[in-house]
């Protein structure tokens, strides 16, 4: 079974850089590119691991409150926060609400890769 990563980040061109990124590492991908579709997306099947940005189309911090979200469906659910407005504050409140890993834009995308690959072993480890 192929892992599937839900990617969310209302900025176009970061969303098919991630895409292409993901999808060259050999995984599944599911894109969204605003609060209503991500939950759309988490609704139809809830992602083996998501990326989120923090700020999106609606406010501050949804990338935080999908992050509970999805952590309210399936607690497991490694969840990597991403961030072009980050601070330590938004890194600790991600942390606090189960967030696996905190990036900041712009990521390396070996760094990321390297987050990515720990999420899905971390995901494998907890379903045996």
């Amino acid at each position: 079974m192929a892992i599937e990563i839900l990617i969310v980040d209302d900025n176009t061109d970061i969303r098919n850089i991630l895409n292409e990124l993901i999808l060259d590492a050999g995984y599944k991908t599911r894109v969204a590119a605003n609060f209503n579709q991500a939950l759309a997306e988490i609704n139809k099947k809830v992602p083996d691991v998501a990326i989120l940005d923090v700020k999106l189309d609606k406010g501050d911090n949804d990338g935080i409150e999908l992050l509970s979200y999805i952590k309210s469906k399936n607690k497991d659910v490694p969840v990597i926060i991403i961030s072009g407005h980050a601070n330590i504050e938004m890194a600790i409140t991600s942390l606090k609400h189960g967030a696996f890993e905190f990036v900041e834009k712009p990521f390396d995308q070996a760094r990321l890769l390297n987050f990515i690959s720990r999420a899905v072993e971390n995901l494998n480890l907890k379903k045996q």
